[in-house]
This record gives structure tokens, sequence and C-alpha cells, in this order.
């Protein structure tokens, strides 16, 4: 008896892509902090800010909120990489 197996996993694909230009140093930057509006998202982003506050000394904070149900549309993000020298992004949950 013959069996034929069959592997159900996809097999990852995509391109290379070059990481944006990052500068020396991160203090004196506008920090982007962007949470996906579920549970603890903005609790955690409030933490890391904290934790990050002497050592960047940022020269503004801005506060997104982005739907998790929806990707962002492409104007949002043109804002808020406009708008920031460095987001970190918080998923909730």
């Amino acid at each position: 008896m013959d069996f034929l197996l069959m592997d159900p996993t996809a097999q990852p694909s995509g391109n290379a892509v070059a990481l944006a230009p990052r500068p020396e140093d991160f203090r004196h930057k506008r920090l982007g902090l962007i949470d996906n509006t579920k549970a603890n998202a903005a609790a955690l982003l409030e933490a890391v800010a904290a934790i990050l506050q002497d050592d960047l000394q940022p020269a503004e904070i801005i506060r997104r909120r982005v739907p998790a149900t929806l990707p962002a549309d492409d104007a949002l993000l043109d804002e808020i990489a406009s708008e920031c020298d460095l987001v970190i992004e918080a998923v909730g949950d």
C-alpha cells in the first residue's frame, strides 16, 4: 500500500526590505506612540515611555490610536511618518 504525504504548511516568501536610516542618537527626537485600541496597549506604551523618558528626553510625544480591525490607511501612516522621528507600537490583548 502506498501513501501520499501532503505538507499543508506554506513556505515563507517575500522580498528582503532594507531598514530605514537610523539617527546615531534618539535623544530629543519626536517620539510616536501608537496603540491598536485593544486592552492594555495604551497602558503598555505609557509604561515604556516612562522608562525611556530619562534616556531619550523626547522633544515631543505624539500619541495615535490605530484600530486593530483594519490596517492603518496611507494618509495616517504618512502623517505619523512626517510627525515622528521614532515610533513605538503596542498591540494589546
